[in-house]
């Protein structure tokens, strides 16, 4: 059952929950604005433009009264989603089944299809139509956030609904958004981290307790639950610059760029998807 709304807030549990199950109940995931500032809720779309830089997108020590109206959208129908196959991080002996060529090819074209509708919505409620200059793009929308950091976000928030009407039509059940992993350094190894993980340790430790963690935007599974695929949408700001992996700038993975901490950390070859770009492969 999702949690009842009170007084406006929407714990971030909600939001994690419907996300992380890529067999989500039908529910509409469109429309609203997904803020991203050094207070957020989901500190992600900030960490996407500044990987690494906890303190600067996680300023709160907890939750805040910052809305997510898409998870109240959620919440206020009642919708409820069942948990897809919990990831299987691959390793060296154990490789998932990838998916056959024409089948990532389709789901590749459904992710660009949605990644370049988003682009084409938010430009058109925010410029007219029009893509943002370079200018444009540089300017502050709000206090410590320019529009780049701001449209980043907020075409991420609008891709959801998309992504989610075409994966569950060609892979029910083994995908995953923004699932989160951690590094246990008693095993040496990477795990994921349920949705009931996380809340604890933002509970417990704030949103400090999740540095070091990794949260591809897209994740894709074998019939196993091993994970094969790992996607980032890339929307830049203006649109001529290059997509690219963002690199960590401090923390424990100074130095390393999110696309080789994905592949390192869950043995999947990462993809970029941007609007002017396409599909492009990871490369050294």
């Amino acid at each position: 059952m999702i949690p009842t709304v009170r007084h406006g807030v929407v714990p971030l549990l909600v939001l994690l929950a419907l996300l992380q199950g890529g067999c989500l109940a039908e529910s509409s995931l469109d429309g609203g604005e997904l803020k991203c500032g050094p207070r957020d809720l989901t500190p992600e779309c900030c960490l996407k433009q500044n990987p690494g830089d906890w303190q600067k997108c996680t300023g709160a020590s907890g939750p805040t009264e910052a809305g997510i109206s898409v998870a109240m959208k959620i919440a206020s129908v009642g919708a409820a989603a069942a948990l897809a196959l919990q990831p299987i991080i691959g390793s060296a002996e154990r490789r998932g089944v990838e998916l056959a060529t024409d089948l990532r090819s389709d789901v590749e074209a459904a992710i660009l299809k949605c990644v370049r509708r988003v682009e084409r919505q938010a430009n058109d409620q925010h410029f007219d139509g029009e893509s943002p200059s370079r200018e444009q793009c540089a300017e502050l929308k709000r206090e410590g956030q320019t529009w780049a950091m701001y449209l980043g976000s907020f075409k991420h928030n609008l891709a959801w609904d998309c992504l989610h009407e075409a994966l569950k039509q060609l892979l029910p059940c083994r995908y995953l958004f923004e699932p989160r992993f951690q590094f246990n350094e008693g095993t040496g190894r990477w795990e994921f981290l349920t949705r009931e993980m996380v809340n604890q340790i933002v509970s417990q430790q704030g949103w400090k307790g999740l540095e070091g963690t990794i949260a591809p935007d897209i994740v894709i599974m074998d019939a196993h639950g091993v994970i094969i695929h790992v996607y980032d949408m890339k929307f830049p700001c203006p649109e001529t610059n290059l997509a690219r992996w963002e690199t960590y700038r401090n923390g424990a993975w100074l130095g390393s760029t999110q696309g080789g901490l994905y592949l390192d950390a869950l043995y999947a070859e990462p993809t970029l998807i941007s609007p002017r770009e396409g599909v492009k492969r990871w490369k050294k």
